[in-house]
């Protein structure tokens, strides 16, 4: 009321605001199911990773084992409701893998590629966190009730919103959710998406915050792999072909690496240019983008082009996404 321009009838105002906030916050307590819980920003269950994104969720709902939240090994598979047998078939691979390292696995609980996640990954013993668009206590769809009460009662499961108990799934609420799916994770894997689908929009989130983002190539025919398709082509996605590549790319896999030694690359037939590009990649030891390799060999970049592209044809080298090259064998 000190403040100029306001007055007794403004100060009332916000008072009665403020206890009618509380009164329905105290309403949403009351109704908590037995097994909920209310986790908010400055609880030591709330997940480290999603503090760091812009505009965390204050507090979520959660129903199942919250103690999932505390995990560090969080992959994010997301993408459409339209899926093809390819996506559902890399979805549920992809799901298995990260189960079989001890990976857990989040996604939006939809229909389609983010329930195909969540069964494979649950079925194959593992751990999964299913972010909702509406209030914990709405399971959407509805087909997935029965799996929810699964996962709930498994103590392998989570179900988490930051919706209000009774909050219906509007087509709103999920583009914002998906900024959770994304911010859990270490890092977002699209398996299908077209180009305007709201996995693209949990893809630019997760890149925006620095995270890593995977893609699975499709058909180019195909719309469902346009989206992906598109984040590799413009570099804001790496190829995703299985759960221990993802996994290697993160330094997350157990599985040692077979020890093979290996055969010297045969030279002959080579120019002395060309022999100079494999020695840079073959000492690299690992993909370079097309700077480095010119940097390294003292090339300029336009002929480099042109002998990549020779070493390409004789089966030498690899073109990969991002301007990037790496030794074929």
């Amino acid at each position: 009321m000190q403040v100029p321009g306001f007055g007794k009838g403004v100060a009332d105002g916000l008072l009665a605001s403020r206890d009618k906030a509380l009164e329905q916050a105290a309403k949403q307590i009351e109704r908590l199911p037995a097994d909920a819980s209310i986790v908010t920003y400055y609880d030591e269950a709330y997940p480290a990773r999603l503090k760091s994104i812009y505009a965390p969720p204050s507090l979520l709902f959660v129903r199942g084992n919250i103690e999932l939240l505390r995990e560090e090994r969080m992959i994010a598979l997301v993408g459409s409701r339209k899926t093809s047998d390819y996506g559902r078939r890399a979805a549920r691979e992809l799901a298995e893998g990260m189960a079989r390292e001890r990976v857990l696995v989040v996604s939006g609980f939809a229909k389609g590629i983010d329930t195909q996640a969540h069964e494979a990954a649950f079925e194959a013993g593992g751990r999964t966190i299913a972010v909702l668009g509406s209030g914990v206590d709405v399971i959407y769809p509805a087909p997935n009730k029965k799996f929810a009460s699964d996962l709930i009662e498994s103590g392998r499961g989570l179900i988490a919103s930051e919706l209000p108990l009774g909050a219906s799934p509007d087509a709103r609420n999920f583009p914002w959710r998906n900024r959770i799916v994304s911010g859990m994770a270490r890092a977002t894997v699209v398996v299908e998406s077209e180009f305007d689908g709201g996995s693209m929009i949990t893809a630019s989130l997760a890149h925006n915050e620095k995270r890593d983002v995977f893609a699975l190539p499709g058909d180019i025919y195909r719309p469902s792999s346009g989206g992906p398709n598109r984040l590799i082509r413009e570099s804001r996605a790496r190829i995703a072909t299985s759960a221990e590549q993802i996994l290697s790319e993160l330094g997350w896999s157990s599985q040692s690496p077979k020890q093979e030694k290996k055969k010297p690359l045969d030279r002959n037939g080579l120019s002395i240019f060309e022999a100079k590009i494999v020695d840079v990649l073959e000492a690299a030891g690992g993909p370079l983008v097309i700077d480095q390799i010119a940097e390294r060999s003292g090339f300029d970049v336009q002929d480099l082009f042109v002998q990549l592209f020779t070493l390409e044809m004789k089966n030498f080298v690899r073109p990969m996404a991002g301007k990037q090259y790496t030794l074929s064998a």
